[in-house]
């Protein structure tokens, strides 16, 4: 009895393993036991050793095409699978198909390499970033990377989402050294001489946040954000980028208190624009909206202007002083879509102008929306559209319409401008 139970461990799901013709999994342990012996012998300490290591990470957005070694990841890390979510189900794999396919969800794989050869996938991790924060679906990796930081970068390069960790875990995320050992790479044999100093400025709305991910971390973010007091605030208002950056506005109330923005950050985007390799500009929020106020300056009504959120306007209402403050210094202005339009263009322009002539812009369009949303802001987004449109058949230079490329389908569409020699148009969709 005892024998025929043994044998039958060997059909068990969990016992299944995994075909290695190649012994890759070998050949990992290989690395780590020669790294181990070199480690011991050298002298150095820890960090010191990771330092002259080389190590270098490639992430893997195409996680779909590589869900065999998600689920690997997923079920069989303990030590540091930092929320223990698994998919060992029926019925967790199905969540997990569900989660990926959510809009605004970012997944990846991480690839390690180091001068000792190939560790190969060693994590997961699957988060969602909004205005509000990031949540964190799953922080997962392999012990074969233990001690070499790869979990505390991936950690920095998610900008240290705040998370519930399950325990227990063999290793601490926020740790007192700064993982600088570790460089992040598009492929392993790529030559990476001419793209590290590359820098790009991302400013517009929380869709950005579905793109940035994938623009590397040299960059600059002008993106809607949550203030001290949990309010909404948002860069992707013509008001920020057409402003005149006057002085005054360093000490405004309605500036600081009302909108949300400083006249620091202005001066930080077109410090960022004019320095940046490439700008990628979102500004459709302005269009539909019917909160646009001025403010401050020397004229009746004020000389700047500003579109306030929806949430951020209910908020700042709830509380009857800071209302009645609000009625006294912001002028409601009510803007007419060709108004509307006609500024965003405007802001358009002045990007277009601080940029430096060999720096691409991008600019990104209405999305395809749907239900009653979508039926109510047709004329809107159409008319966005067909501005972005004009602007660009306006402006002597080469240009084309893109999707970005993303792990999952997305809807968005971009303009790419460049100061180049016109050969060919295409208009956005």
């Amino acid at each position: 009895m005892r024998r025929r139970g043994l044998s039958g461990l060997l059909d068990l799901p969990q016992l299944k393993g995994k075909a290695d013709k190649e012994h890759s999994r070998l050949q990992q342990y290989k690395v780590m036991e020669q790294k181990r012996h070199e480690r011991e012998n050298s002298g150095l300490s820890n960090t010191d050793f990771l330092r002259q290591s080389g190590i270098k990470i490639k992430i893997i957005t195409d996680v779909e095409n590589h869900m065999d070694r998600v689920l690997e990841i997923l079920n069989r890390t303990n030590q540091l699978n930092f929320t223990k979510e698994r998919a060992n189900t029926e019925a967790e794999r199905k969540a997990l198909d569900q989660l990926l396919a959510v809009s605004g969800m970012h997944a990846g794989l991480i690839h390690v390499q180091d001068r000792y050869g190939d560790y190969g996938v060693v994590g997961f991790f699957c988060v969602r970033t909004k205005f509000s924060g990031t949540t964190v679906h799953h922080f997962a990796f392999s012990c074969r990377t233990l001690n070499m930081g790869v979990e505390q970068w991936v950690w920095d390069y998610l900008n240290r989402p705040e998370f519930k960790v399950v325990g227990p875990v063999a290793s601490q995320l926020n740790t007192p050294e700064t993982v600088d050992w570790i460089t992040e790479v598009p492929d392993f044999d790529a030559d990476l001489s001419n793209a590290v100093d590359r820098r790009l400025c991302l400013v517009g709305g929380c869709d950005l946040l579905q793109v940035s991910f994938y623009c590397g971390t040299n960059r600059d973010e002008f993106v809607n954000k949550q203030d001290d007091q949990g309010k909404l605030v948002r860069y992707d208002d013509v008001g920020f980028i057409l402003n005149e950056r006057h002085k005054s506005l360093r000490h405004s109330n309605p500036l600081r208190s009302f909108v949300g923005q400083t006249l620091d950050d202005m001066l930080a985007f077109d410090k960022s624009v004019a320095e940046a390799d490439l700008t990628l500009l979102s500004l459709y929020f302005s269009v539909p909206s019917d909160l646009f106020f001025s403010y401050g300056g020397e004229t009746w009504g004020g000389d700047y202007i500003a579109t306030i959120p929806p949430r951020r306007f209910k908020k700042l209402m709830s509380v009857p002083e800071t209302a009645a403050r609000f009625s006294k210094e912001m002028y409601h202005r009510r803007f007419t879509l060709e108004e509307r339009l006609d500024m965003t263009r405007a802001a358009f322009a002045r990007v277009s102008g601080l940029r430096r002539p060999d720096a691409p812009l991008f600019i990104l369009s209405a999305v395809s929306e749907h239900g009653e949303q979508a039926k109510r802001t047709y004329e809107i987004r159409k008319g966005y559209n067909a501005m972005c449109r004009s602007f660009c058949d306006a402006t002597p230079t080469r240009i084309s319409s893109i999707s970005i490329h993303c792990s999952r389908p997305t809807n968005l569409r971009i303009a790419i401008i460049t100061r180049e020699p016109a050969t060919s148009r295409s208009p956005i969709s």
